[in-house]
Protein backbone atom coordinates (compact mmCIF):
# COMPACT_ATOMS: atom_id res chain seq x y z
CA UNK A 1 0.00 0.00 0.00
CA UNK A 2 2.94 2.29 0.94
CA UNK A 3 4.66 1.64 -2.72
CA UNK A 4 1.26 2.67 -3.98
CA UNK A 5 0.23 5.69 -2.63
CA UNK A 6 4.01 6.54 -3.58
CA UNK A 7 3.58 5.93 -6.92
CA UNK A 8 0.65 8.30 -6.91
CA UNK A 9 2.59 10.81 -5.27
CA UNK A 10 5.40 10.53 -7.56
CA UNK A 11 2.72 11.14 -10.97
CA UNK A 12 1.39 13.88 -8.85
CA UNK A 13 5.04 15.71 -8.81
CA UNK A 14 5.70 14.86 -12.43
CA UNK A 15 2.88 16.53 -13.57
CA UNK A 16 2.71 19.92 -11.66
CA UNK A 17 3.96 22.85 -13.28
CA UNK A 18 6.11 23.75 -10.02
CA UNK A 19 8.07 21.03 -10.33
CA UNK A 20 8.63 21.07 -13.67
CA UNK A 21 9.60 24.89 -13.71
CA UNK A 22 11.88 23.95 -10.62
CA UNK A 23 13.23 21.51 -12.26
CA UNK A 24 14.17 23.07 -15.78
CA UNK A 25 15.78 26.39 -13.59
CA UNK A 26 17.73 24.08 -11.71
CA UNK A 27 19.00 22.04 -15.02
CA UNK A 28 19.46 25.92 -16.32
CA UNK A 29 21.38 27.02 -13.52
CA UNK A 30 23.74 24.00 -13.39
CA UNK A 31 24.94 23.99 -17.31
CA UNK A 32 25.36 27.81 -17.30
CA UNK A 33 27.41 28.13 -14.13
CA UNK A 34 29.41 25.19 -14.39
CA UNK A 35 30.07 26.21 -18.18
CA UNK A 36 31.50 29.82 -16.55
CA UNK A 37 33.43 28.15 -13.75
CA UNK A 38 35.07 25.85 -15.91
CA UNK A 39 36.29 28.63 -18.33
CA UNK A 40 37.16 30.79 -15.10
CA UNK A 41 38.67 27.66 -13.52
CA UNK A 42 40.97 27.20 -17.05
CA UNK A 43 41.70 30.66 -16.96
CA UNK A 44 43.06 31.01 -13.09
CA UNK A 45 45.13 27.58 -14.14
CA UNK A 46 46.97 29.10 -17.47
CA UNK A 47 47.68 32.67 -14.79
CA UNK A 48 48.89 30.27 -12.40
CA UNK A 49 51.46 29.04 -14.71
CA UNK A 50 52.04 31.68 -16.25
CA UNK A 51 53.10 33.24 -12.86
CA UNK A 52 54.89 29.90 -11.93
CA UNK A 53 57.65 30.12 -15.23
CA UNK A 54 58.00 34.72 -14.35
CA UNK A 55 59.39 33.79 -11.25
CA UNK A 56 62.01 31.28 -12.05
CA UNK A 57 65.23 32.07 -11.32
CA UNK A 58 64.41 34.55 -8.10
CA UNK A 59 66.75 33.41 -5.21
CA UNK A 60 66.08 35.87 -3.01
CA UNK A 61 62.24 37.16 -2.86
CA UNK A 62 60.48 33.72 -3.80
CA UNK A 63 56.82 33.32 -5.07
CA UNK A 64 55.16 30.84 -4.05
CA UNK A 65 51.31 30.13 -5.68
CA UNK A 66 48.91 28.05 -4.78
CA UNK A 67 47.11 26.23 -7.63
CA UNK A 68 43.74 26.60 -8.14
CA UNK A 69 41.82 23.56 -7.12
CA UNK A 70 40.14 21.66 -9.85
CA UNK A 71 36.86 21.33 -7.72
CA UNK A 72 36.52 24.90 -7.45
CA UNK A 73 34.05 24.63 -10.26
CA UNK A 74 31.01 23.15 -8.44
CA UNK A 75 32.19 25.21 -4.98
CA UNK A 76 33.80 28.09 -5.64
CA UNK A 77 34.25 28.80 -1.38
CA UNK A 78 36.67 31.17 -0.42
CA UNK A 79 39.08 29.74 -3.14
CA UNK A 80 39.34 33.31 -4.29
CA UNK A 81 38.28 35.60 -1.34
CA UNK A 82 41.66 34.32 0.67
CA UNK A 83 44.52 34.98 -2.10
CA UNK A 84 46.79 32.55 -3.85
CA UNK A 85 50.19 34.25 -3.70
CA UNK A 86 52.76 34.26 -1.07
CA UNK A 87 55.93 36.16 -1.08
CA UNK A 88 58.66 34.50 0.71
CA UNK A 89 62.25 36.35 1.79
CA UNK A 90 64.07 36.47 5.31
CA UNK A 91 62.01 40.15 6.13
CA UNK A 92 59.22 38.42 7.20
CA UNK A 93 57.37 35.10 7.74
CA UNK A 94 54.40 35.50 5.41
CA UNK A 95 51.11 35.57 7.16
CA UNK A 96 48.62 35.66 4.07
CA UNK A 97 48.49 35.54 0.78
CA UNK A 98 47.25 38.35 -1.71
CA UNK A 99 45.94 37.79 -5.32
CA UNK A 100 48.04 37.12 -8.74
CA UNK A 101 47.72 38.48 -12.50
CA UNK A 102 44.74 37.89 -14.32
CA UNK A 103 42.29 37.55 -11.57
CA UNK A 104 40.72 41.21 -13.11
CA UNK A 105 40.10 39.37 -16.51
CA UNK A 106 38.83 36.04 -14.82
CA UNK A 107 36.32 38.33 -12.19
CA UNK A 108 34.82 40.85 -15.19
CA UNK A 109 34.09 37.25 -17.43
CA UNK A 110 32.30 35.81 -14.69
CA UNK A 111 30.62 39.30 -13.26
CA UNK A 112 29.07 40.20 -17.59
CA UNK A 113 27.99 36.25 -17.86
CA UNK A 114 26.26 36.91 -14.74
CA UNK A 115 27.36 33.85 -12.60
CA UNK A 116 29.61 35.83 -10.81
CA UNK A 117 28.27 33.76 -7.41
CA UNK A 118 26.80 30.76 -8.51
CA UNK A 119 28.14 27.34 -8.37
CA UNK A 120 26.63 23.66 -7.79
CA UNK A 121 26.93 24.81 -4.23
CA UNK A 122 24.88 27.72 -4.15
CA UNK A 123 22.20 26.03 -6.56
CA UNK A 124 22.17 23.03 -3.66
CA UNK A 125 21.58 25.77 -0.72
CA UNK A 126 19.57 28.17 -2.34
CA UNK A 127 17.69 27.10 -5.42
CA UNK A 128 17.16 23.28 -4.93
CA UNK A 129 16.30 24.25 -1.21
CA UNK A 130 13.89 26.41 -1.76
CA UNK A 131 12.49 23.92 -4.82
CA UNK A 132 12.05 21.55 -1.82
CA UNK A 133 10.02 24.15 -0.14
CA UNK A 134 7.48 25.05 -2.93
CA UNK A 135 6.63 21.15 -3.39
CA UNK A 136 6.17 19.78 -0.01
CA UNK A 137 4.69 22.90 1.94
CA UNK A 138 1.08 21.58 0.62
CA UNK A 139 1.59 17.46 1.19
CA UNK A 140 -0.61 17.27 3.48
CA UNK A 141 -2.60 20.59 4.31
CA UNK A 142 -3.60 20.88 0.85
CA UNK A 143 -5.38 17.23 1.39
CA UNK A 144 -6.66 18.43 4.60
CA UNK A 145 -7.80 21.59 3.47
CA UNK A 146 -9.57 19.62 0.33
CA UNK A 147 -11.36 17.24 2.62
CA UNK A 148 -9.19 14.04 0.89
CA UNK A 149 -7.40 13.14 3.76
CA UNK A 150 -10.64 12.34 5.42
CA UNK A 151 -12.01 10.50 2.23
CA UNK A 152 -8.86 8.58 2.51
CA UNK A 153 -8.43 7.43 6.00
CA UNK A 154 -12.71 7.01 6.00
CA UNK A 155 -11.48 3.43 4.04
CA UNK A 156 -9.64 2.20 7.02
CA UNK A 157 -6.26 3.32 5.19
CA UNK A 158 -3.29 3.39 8.28
CA UNK A 159 -2.38 6.58 8.68
CA UNK A 160 1.29 6.07 9.12
CA UNK A 161 0.74 4.58 5.49
CA UNK A 162 -0.14 7.81 3.82
CA UNK A 163 2.78 9.56 5.50
CA UNK A 164 5.17 7.08 4.57
CA UNK A 165 3.85 7.08 1.15
CA UNK A 166 4.22 10.68 0.86
CA UNK A 167 7.99 10.64 2.69
CA UNK A 168 9.02 8.20 -0.07
CA UNK A 169 7.72 10.05 -2.93
CA UNK A 170 8.27 13.65 -1.91
CA UNK A 171 12.26 11.96 -1.19
CA UNK A 172 12.41 10.42 -4.60
CA UNK A 173 11.29 13.60 -6.44
CA UNK A 174 13.83 15.80 -4.00
CA UNK A 175 16.93 13.40 -4.52
CA UNK A 176 16.09 12.74 -8.35
CA UNK A 177 16.36 16.57 -8.84
CA UNK A 178 19.59 16.59 -7.03
CA UNK A 179 20.84 13.97 -9.50
CA UNK A 180 20.07 15.37 -12.41
CA UNK A 181 21.70 18.31 -11.42
CA UNK A 182 24.51 16.66 -10.19
CA UNK A 183 24.83 14.49 -13.58
CA UNK A 184 24.45 17.48 -15.65
CA UNK A 185 27.22 19.22 -14.32
CA UNK A 186 29.58 15.99 -13.81
CA UNK A 187 28.90 15.56 -17.16
CA UNK A 188 30.24 18.74 -18.08
CA UNK A 189 33.37 18.16 -16.45
CA UNK A 190 33.88 14.79 -17.83
CA UNK A 191 33.88 16.60 -21.58
CA UNK A 192 36.44 18.98 -21.08
CA UNK A 193 39.57 17.59 -21.97
CA UNK A 194 41.74 19.97 -20.18
CA UNK A 195 40.63 19.07 -16.78
CA UNK A 196 42.30 16.34 -15.43
CA UNK A 197 39.88 14.69 -12.93
CA UNK A 198 41.00 11.75 -10.66
CA UNK A 199 39.48 9.00 -8.39
CA UNK A 200 39.84 10.88 -5.62
CA UNK A 201 38.21 14.16 -7.12
CA UNK A 202 35.41 11.49 -7.88
CA UNK A 203 35.52 10.30 -4.26
CA UNK A 204 34.85 13.95 -3.44
CA UNK A 205 31.97 15.12 -5.95
CA UNK A 206 30.71 11.81 -4.71
CA UNK A 207 30.91 13.23 -1.31
CA UNK A 208 29.22 16.86 -1.98
CA UNK A 209 26.42 15.14 -3.74
CA UNK A 210 25.62 13.04 -0.21
CA UNK A 211 26.26 16.02 1.68
CA UNK A 212 23.51 18.25 -0.57
CA UNK A 213 21.17 15.15 0.00
CA UNK A 214 21.28 15.61 3.80
CA UNK A 215 21.00 19.47 3.74
CA UNK A 216 17.87 19.01 0.81
CA UNK A 217 16.54 16.14 3.44
CA UNK A 218 16.47 18.64 6.44
CA UNK A 219 14.02 21.20 4.46
CA UNK A 220 12.05 17.96 3.15
CA UNK A 221 11.02 16.83 6.49
CA UNK A 222 10.86 20.30 7.80
CA UNK A 223 8.73 21.45 4.85
CA UNK A 224 6.26 17.73 6.04
CA UNK A 225 6.60 18.76 9.21
CA UNK A 226 4.61 22.23 8.98
CA UNK A 227 2.26 21.08 5.95
CA UNK A 228 1.24 18.30 8.78
CA UNK A 229 1.05 20.70 11.78
CA UNK A 230 -1.16 23.76 9.39
CA UNK A 231 -4.05 22.83 7.99
CA UNK A 232 -3.93 26.21 5.35
CA UNK A 233 -1.35 25.16 2.56
CA UNK A 234 -0.73 29.42 2.10
CA UNK A 235 0.21 29.48 5.75
CA UNK A 236 2.31 26.63 5.87
CA UNK A 237 4.09 27.87 2.72
CA UNK A 238 4.89 31.66 4.57
CA UNK A 239 6.01 30.06 7.28
CA UNK A 240 8.35 27.54 5.45
CA UNK A 241 9.22 31.06 3.83
CA UNK A 242 9.96 32.68 6.98
CA UNK A 243 12.06 30.35 8.76
CA UNK A 244 14.11 29.17 5.10
CA UNK A 245 15.11 32.94 5.19
CA UNK A 246 15.98 32.54 8.68
CA UNK A 247 18.00 29.38 8.71
CA UNK A 248 19.98 30.51 5.46
CA UNK A 249 20.39 34.05 5.33
CA UNK A 250 19.95 35.06 8.82
CA UNK A 251 21.37 32.55 11.57
CA UNK A 252 24.43 32.42 9.85
CA UNK A 253 25.31 35.83 9.74
CA UNK A 254 23.81 35.93 13.18
CA UNK A 255 26.54 34.17 14.56
CA UNK A 256 28.86 35.61 12.89
CA UNK A 257 27.78 39.18 14.74
CA UNK A 258 27.59 37.29 18.11
CA UNK A 259 30.68 36.53 17.73
CA UNK A 260 33.09 39.13 16.85
CA UNK A 261 30.89 41.18 19.67
CA UNK A 262 31.89 38.56 22.42
CA UNK A 263 35.35 38.04 20.70
CA UNK A 264 36.96 40.75 20.29
CA UNK A 265 40.14 40.88 18.22
CA UNK A 266 43.11 43.31 17.80
CA UNK A 267 42.91 46.09 15.29
CA UNK A 268 45.48 46.47 12.46
CA UNK A 269 47.29 49.17 14.82
CA UNK A 270 47.28 47.48 17.35
CA UNK A 271 48.81 44.49 15.85
CA UNK A 272 51.47 46.57 14.29
CA UNK A 273 52.51 47.74 17.52
CA UNK A 274 52.79 44.68 18.97
CA UNK A 275 54.96 43.71 16.17
CA UNK A 276 57.37 47.03 17.39
CA UNK A 277 57.23 45.42 20.44
CA UNK A 278 58.49 42.22 19.54
CA UNK A 279 61.28 44.06 17.60
CA UNK A 280 62.55 46.60 19.91
CA UNK A 281 64.34 43.60 22.25
CA UNK A 282 66.73 43.26 19.33
CA UNK A 283 66.82 47.00 18.27
CA UNK A 284 70.15 47.54 19.54
CA UNK A 285 71.92 44.56 18.68
CA UNK A 286 70.24 44.32 14.92
CA UNK A 287 72.09 48.40 14.54
CA UNK A 288 75.37 47.08 15.46
CA UNK A 289 75.48 44.25 13.07
CA UNK A 290 73.59 46.06 10.15
CA UNK A 291 76.33 48.87 10.64
CA UNK A 292 79.07 46.00 10.50
CA UNK A 293 77.45 44.35 7.50
CA UNK A 294 77.32 47.15 5.55
CA UNK A 295 80.74 48.22 6.37
CA UNK A 296 82.39 45.27 5.31
CA UNK A 297 80.16 42.52 3.42
CA UNK A 298 82.11 40.06 4.90
CA UNK A 299 80.46 36.62 4.88
CA UNK A 300 80.31 36.46 8.86
CA UNK A 301 79.13 39.71 9.28
CA UNK A 302 76.36 38.62 6.80
CA UNK A 303 75.64 35.65 8.13
CA UNK A 304 75.26 37.21 11.72
CA UNK A 305 73.40 39.83 9.63
CA UNK A 306 70.78 37.05 8.34
CA UNK A 307 70.47 35.34 11.53
CA UNK A 308 69.29 38.42 13.35
CA UNK A 309 67.25 38.98 10.58
CA UNK A 310 65.61 35.71 11.02
CA UNK A 311 64.85 36.29 14.80
CA UNK A 312 62.81 39.68 14.29
CA UNK A 313 61.25 37.69 11.46
CA UNK A 314 60.23 35.46 13.86
CA UNK A 315 59.07 37.39 16.64
CA UNK A 316 56.63 39.20 14.31
CA UNK A 317 55.34 36.01 12.79
CA UNK A 318 54.25 35.03 16.66
CA UNK A 319 52.23 38.01 16.72
CA UNK A 320 50.43 36.96 13.52
CA UNK A 321 50.15 33.42 14.85
CA UNK A 322 49.21 34.44 18.13
CA UNK A 323 46.36 36.64 15.97
CA UNK A 324 45.42 33.44 13.66
CA UNK A 325 44.61 31.79 16.74
CA UNK A 326 42.47 34.42 18.09
CA UNK A 327 40.52 34.79 14.78
CA UNK A 328 40.17 30.86 14.47
CA UNK A 329 38.79 30.61 18.74
CA UNK A 330 36.43 33.29 16.89
CA UNK A 331 35.29 31.53 14.06
CA UNK A 332 34.66 28.06 15.90
CA UNK A 333 32.59 30.13 18.00
CA UNK A 334 30.46 31.95 15.15
CA UNK A 335 29.87 28.22 13.82
CA UNK A 336 29.12 26.72 16.85
CA UNK A 337 26.67 29.19 17.36
CA UNK A 338 25.25 28.64 13.92
CA UNK A 339 25.47 25.09 14.25
CA UNK A 340 21.53 24.45 14.17
CA UNK A 341 21.88 26.64 10.60
CA UNK A 342 21.58 23.74 7.49
CA UNK A 343 23.58 25.98 5.50
CA UNK A 344 26.21 26.14 7.44
CA UNK A 345 26.94 22.81 8.19
CA UNK A 346 26.23 22.00 4.31
CA UNK A 347 28.52 24.69 3.71
CA UNK A 348 31.72 23.23 5.61
CA UNK A 349 31.01 20.13 4.24
CA UNK A 350 31.03 21.31 0.66
CA UNK A 351 34.09 23.35 0.60
CA UNK A 352 35.87 20.92 2.93
CA UNK A 353 35.08 18.40 0.09
CA UNK A 354 35.97 21.03 -2.82
CA UNK A 355 39.21 21.86 -0.90
CA UNK A 356 38.26 25.89 -1.37
CA UNK A 357 37.55 26.71 2.50
CA UNK A 358 39.37 27.78 5.72
CA UNK A 359 40.85 24.72 6.72
CA UNK A 360 42.62 24.43 3.30
CA UNK A 361 44.44 27.58 3.45
CA UNK A 362 45.32 27.70 6.70
CA UNK A 363 47.06 23.66 5.32
CA UNK A 364 48.53 25.82 3.13
CA UNK A 365 49.71 28.59 5.40
CA UNK A 366 51.19 26.07 7.99
CA UNK A 367 53.12 24.74 4.50
CA UNK A 368 54.08 28.04 3.48
CA UNK A 369 55.58 28.75 7.42
CA UNK A 370 57.54 25.36 7.22
CA UNK A 371 58.86 25.80 3.57
CA UNK A 372 60.57 29.08 5.15
CA UNK A 373 61.82 27.91 8.28
CA UNK A 374 63.54 24.98 6.58
CA UNK A 375 64.36 25.25 2.49
CA UNK A 376 64.14 29.10 2.13
CA UNK A 377 66.49 29.65 5.10
CA UNK A 378 68.80 26.68 4.48
CA UNK A 379 68.91 28.37 0.76
CA UNK A 380 69.42 32.07 2.65
CA UNK A 381 72.49 30.28 4.31
CA UNK A 382 73.84 29.11 2.02
CA UNK A 383 74.62 32.22 0.28
CA UNK A 384 77.18 32.98 3.08
CA UNK A 385 78.58 29.54 3.73
CA UNK A 386 79.11 28.52 -0.05
CA UNK A 387 78.62 32.15 -2.80
CA UNK A 388 79.26 29.66 -6.03
CA UNK A 389 77.09 26.87 -5.01
CA UNK A 390 74.56 29.52 -4.20
CA UNK A 391 74.35 31.27 -7.55
CA UNK A 392 73.92 27.53 -8.77
CA UNK A 393 71.06 26.65 -6.63
CA UNK A 394 67.48 26.75 -7.57
CA UNK A 395 63.91 27.89 -5.89
CA UNK A 396 63.22 25.23 -4.13
CA UNK A 397 59.73 23.59 -4.67
CA UNK A 398 56.62 23.82 -1.91
CA UNK A 399 55.71 20.50 -0.85
CA UNK A 400 52.27 20.69 0.29
CA UNK A 401 50.38 17.57 -0.03
CA UNK A 402 46.49 17.22 -0.36
CA UNK A 403 44.03 16.24 2.18
CA UNK A 404 43.22 12.59 2.02
CA UNK A 405 39.65 11.58 1.06
CA UNK A 406 39.37 10.02 4.27
CA UNK A 407 40.59 12.97 6.66
CA UNK A 408 37.76 15.17 4.92
CA UNK A 409 35.26 12.51 5.59
CA UNK A 410 35.96 12.78 9.34
CA UNK A 411 36.48 16.08 10.04
CA UNK A 412 32.43 16.40 8.41
CA UNK A 413 31.47 13.33 10.14
CA UNK A 414 30.07 15.60 12.76
CA UNK A 415 27.90 18.32 10.49
CA UNK A 416 26.69 15.20 8.74
CA UNK A 417 25.37 13.54 11.89
CA UNK A 418 23.86 16.82 13.14
CA UNK A 419 22.48 17.32 9.26
CA UNK A 420 20.37 13.74 9.21
CA UNK A 421 19.66 13.99 13.42
CA UNK A 422 17.83 17.35 12.47
CA UNK A 423 15.90 15.61 9.75
CA UNK A 424 15.20 12.58 11.86
CA UNK A 425 13.58 15.12 14.39
CA UNK A 426 11.44 16.50 12.03
CA UNK A 427 10.12 13.35 10.53
CA UNK A 428 9.55 12.10 13.80
CA UNK A 429 7.82 15.40 14.95
CA UNK A 430 5.61 15.26 11.44
CA UNK A 431 4.87 11.55 12.01
CA UNK A 432 3.27 11.89 15.78
CA UNK A 433 1.87 14.76 14.36
CA UNK A 434 0.16 13.10 11.85
CA UNK A 435 -1.02 10.25 13.89
CA UNK A 436 -2.65 12.60 16.59
CA UNK A 437 -4.04 14.82 13.39
CA UNK A 438 -7.92 16.14 13.38
CA UNK A 439 -9.01 15.20 9.77
CA UNK A 440 -12.32 16.12 10.15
Amino acid sequence: MIGTIAKREILEYLKSAKFLIGLLLTLAIAVGSTVINVQDFQQRQQDYVAAQNEMKGNLFDISIYRPPQVLSILVQGKDRILGNKASVNYLAVPDRLSGYMGSRYTERQRSLSGFGFVDFAFLVRVVLSLMVVFLAYNAVAEEKSFGTLKLALANALPRHHILLGKFFAGLAIVLGSLLAAAAVAVLILLTQPTLKLTGDDGLRIASLIVASALYLIVFYTLSLLVSTAINRPSIALMVLLQLWVFLVVIYPHLGMDIAEHFYRLPTDRELSQRKQAAEASTDDEFKKVRDAYFKDYSPESGSRYLELQIVRSQKTHDVDRDFGLQLSRQRELAQRIAILSPAVLFDRMAERYARTGIDEYERFMRSVVWYWQTKYLGLQRLRYKDLNAYRKAQAPALDHPAERTAESWVATLPQGFVLGFVSLVFFGLAYTAFLKKDVR
